[in-house]
């Protein structure tokens, strides 16, 4: 039992370590890609300020939201993009929500995509009509690499039930623990981008037949 307590604790701290250094290095890129023009350290500037002014500043390190999804990496120009300023408002409600119900119970997160260009978006195979083309969305995943699948859906799901309505936020759940808060209509989806794979509808099932009243 020791042993296998030991080497638990070894695979959760090498996660740790590897998370840490993940964050390491995507900070220092994107100092060195934003310090490369004047006109991108003045806009990221800008872009703080107005984060700030929403109280959501500190929601996710503010780089994030300015990162390139990796999810093919040969239709990224590069790991950050400035997305226009004209729409940079509208991230503010899912980071709001994210603030509000989706820390207090997974922790921190990470940004893996924020703004996406629409040949950019094509691309990736992403939904026409993706919430992340209008600044809308983002993809995240639990800094808590020990957090499991079933136990990031056991958490998600009746957050989303209870205050995602309210809150006009979507929440899809893809593989692994990489997952989507939107702030464009109260839905939620699963790994094949549709309603028939959203493991919430499972969970809810479930505790209905256990009895539960179910979330609300």
């Amino acid at each position: 039992m020791t042993v296998r307590w030991l080497a638990a604790l070894a695979l959760l701290l090498l996660a740790s370590c590897l998370a840490v250094r993940d964050l390491v290095d995507d900070r220092a890129y994107f100092e060195r890609w934003v310090a490369a023009t004047p006109e991108r350290a003045a806009a990221f500037s800008r872009f703080e300020a107005q984060l700030q002014a929403a109280n959501v500043g500190d929601v996710v390190p503010a780089y994030q939201l300015w990162m390139v999804d990796q999810l093919r990496p040969e239709c990224a120009p590069e790991r950050f993009w400035i997305p226009p300023e004209e729409e940079w408002s509208r991230i503010v409600p899912a980071l709001v929500f994210i603030r509000d119900h989706v820390r207090p119970v997974i922790g921190e997160v990470r940004v893996v995509s924020g703004y996406r260009a629409p040949e950019f978006n094509a691309c990736i195979r992403g939904a026409p009509q993706s919430a992340h083309r209008q600044y809308q969305a983002l993809d995240l995943v639990p800094l808590n690499r020990a957090l499991t699948r079933e136990r990031l859906i056991e958490l998600l799901c009746p957050v989303h039930a209870a205050a995602g309505a309210q809150a006009n936020v979507g929440l899809g759940i893809y593989a692994g623990v990489r997952f989507h808060i939107d702030a464009r209509g109260f839905r939620g989806w699963g790994s094949n981008y549709h309603r028939t794979t959203f493991p919430c509808d499972g969970a809810r099932r479930a505790d209905l037949d256990d009895g539960g009243h179910g979330a609300t």
